[in-house]
């Protein structure tokens, strides 16, 4: 085949591929507010305890990362343990592997069954192959998972705020919108 024809048959695979990815929506919410004076009134009560929400959610967010950057160094430490543990691991078993592989076993001479002369391997050699573990840990990573796992940095303050506003007689609409492999016609406005 010549390579004009390859290059016309990549092409025309990788354009069938790319019209086949399926379009992607997003629901987003547009605020109506109130029309008459008494509700727009209202509107700033809720703005402004939504602003207070807010400032003390960000002061609690930033008193619990203070209370959990003791914590972070013997988190660390012992992530670093079990990463090496995991790496033991990982390395006996790759050794196991490549011995399998080395003296053929998985080649069984009976019925073509898989068996090992010297002990029991609990996997076929082709069916099973060690997988590494997962990347060194970071502090950083050990200190962002102690945020997730003991701090919350949401405090309800859009609920909240949203009740007010239906409650001073605004509207709430939700709108679903495509954000990416749009059709032509339904592509979003940015």
């Amino acid at each position: 085949m010549p390579l004009s024809l390859r290059f016309l048959a990549l092409a025309v695979v990788a354009l069938a591929v790319a019209g086949c990815a399926t379009p992607r929506y997003q629901t987003v919410y547009r605020y109506e507010p109130p029309a008459d004076a008494v509700g727009q009134a209202c509107l700033k009560g809720c703005e402004q305890v939504r602003a207070s929400c807010s400032t003390d959610c960000q002061a609690a967010w930033q008193a619990c990362t203070a209370r959990v950057e003791p914590q972070v160094e013997a988190r660390y430490a012992q992530a670093l343990d079990d990463y090496a543990q995991d790496l033991r691991r990982y390395q006996r078993e790759l050794d196991r592997y490549e011995w399998d592989l080395w003296l053929s076993w998985g080649h069984g001479h009976y019925g073509g069954m898989w068996h090992s002369p010297w002990f029991y391997r609990p996997w076929p050699v082709y069916a099973y192959s060690p997988y590494p573990p997962d990347p060194q840990p970071t502090r950083e990573n050990v200190r962002a998972a102690l945020q997730r796992e003991k701090c919350h940095d949401d405090c309800g303050c859009q609920t909240n705020y949203d009740v007010c506003y239906l409650g001073c007689g605004g509207r709430k609409i939700a709108e679903t919108r495509c954000v990416a492999n749009c059709p032509a016609e339904k592509l979003a406005a940015p």
